[in-house]
C-alpha cells in the first residue's frame, strides 16, 4: 500500500500484478489495440506524454481506497492519468474513468460484477456516477 501511495504522490502512471501471490507496483505499460511501426507514429505525438502529474486531492483518495480493497482481494489493475483525469484500468475493455465532475465505469453490466464490486463504496462517494455497459 506504501509502494501505491508513493506512486501517487509523484503523480506517475503504475501497474498492480500480483507474482507467486505477492503484489508488484510497476510503471504501467502501454495498453494498445493495434500495432503501429515506429516510423508509422512519426509527427503524431506519441510516446511525449510529462511523467508525473498533480493528481486531484478527491481522486487521489478514491484510488487509494479502491487499491487497497483490489490488493486486498489480489485482483491486477492499472492506474493511468491524463491532465485532469484519472483512470483505474482491470483491463483493456472494463476501466473506471475518473473526472472532476463526474465519473463513468465502462465495460461492466451493473455494478455487483467482479472486480467493479469490491470498490462499489468507493464509487458511491463520487457524484454523478455513470454506467457504461458493453455493446453486444
Amino acid at each position: 500500500m506504501v509502494e501505491v501511495s508513493n506512486w501517487l504522490n509523484e503523480g506517475r502512471p503504475f501497474e498492480v500484478m500480483f507474482e507467486c501471490g505477492v503484489a508488484v507496483v510497476g510503471e504501467v505499460k502501454n495498453i494498445v489495440k493495434i500495432e503501429l511501426k515506429k516510423g508509422e507514429t512519426k509527427g503524431l505525438g506519441v510516446g511525449r506524454k510529462k511523467a508525473g502529474r498533480k493528481v486531484p486531492k478527491e481522486q487521489k483518495a478514491f484510488i487509494l481506497s479502491a487499491a487497497e480493497r483490489l490488493l486486498a482481494a489480489k485482483v491486477p489493475f492499472k492506474v493511468t492519468f491524463g491532465p485532469k483525469d484519472s483512470t483505474l484500468r482491470f483491463d483493456l475493455d472494463r476501466y473506471v474513468h475518473i473526472y472532476p465532475d463526474r465519473c463513468s465505469v465502462v465495460g461492466f453490466t451493473d455494478l455487483d460484477e467482479p472486480p467493479i464490486a469490491l470498490i462499489k463504496e468507493q464509487l458511491a462517494s463520487i457524484q454523478n456516477v455513470r454506467l457504461l455497459t458493453p455493446q453486444r
